[in-house]
């Protein structure tokens, strides 16, 4: 069964080149375009790893992903950052002390053959975490 990735990012273009990307590596992919989406869509596509834009409307990356750290039920899906912004404590201010870091930060522009690099070696490391509980 192929792994599921949850695309969150307001940017049509990233929406698409994700996808193509991810598919052509044999990944299930939901796109939706902030967090409040993300968060809905989260509950009902159950994926196994999300990308996360940071600027977006409605709901930025920065709201959802601490609501995600949060949650018990969603807590351990690895996050991987898609930002111009790439360091911890500009995104998070004064939380970055006690919020668990995500699993990286990719800067864009996205190296594809990198980010697939990435999401491969997030999803295994995330498998061994699950087994070894």
């Amino acid at each position: 069964m192929a792994k599921k990735i949850m695309i969150v990012d307001d940017e049509a273009d990233i929406q698409t080149f994700l996808t193509t990307l991810l598919k052509e590596h044999g990944y299930e992919t939901m796109a939706v375009s902030d967090g409040e989406k993300g968060w809905e869509a989260l509950k009902v596509f159950r994926p196994d790893l999300i990308t996360l834009d940071v600027i977006m409307p409605k709901e930025t990356g920065q709201k959802f992903y601490r609501r995600l750290v949060k949650d018990s039920e969603f807590k351990d899906i690895p996050v991987i950052i898609l930002s111009g912004v790439t360091r911890y404590k500009e995104l998070f201010g004064r939380d970055h002390v006690t919020m668990p870091k995500p699993y990286a930060f990719v800067e864009k522009p996205i190296v594809p053959e990198e980010l697939v690099a990435m999401i491969r070696e997030a999803l295994v490391s995330s498998k061994k975490s699950k087994a070894a509980r």
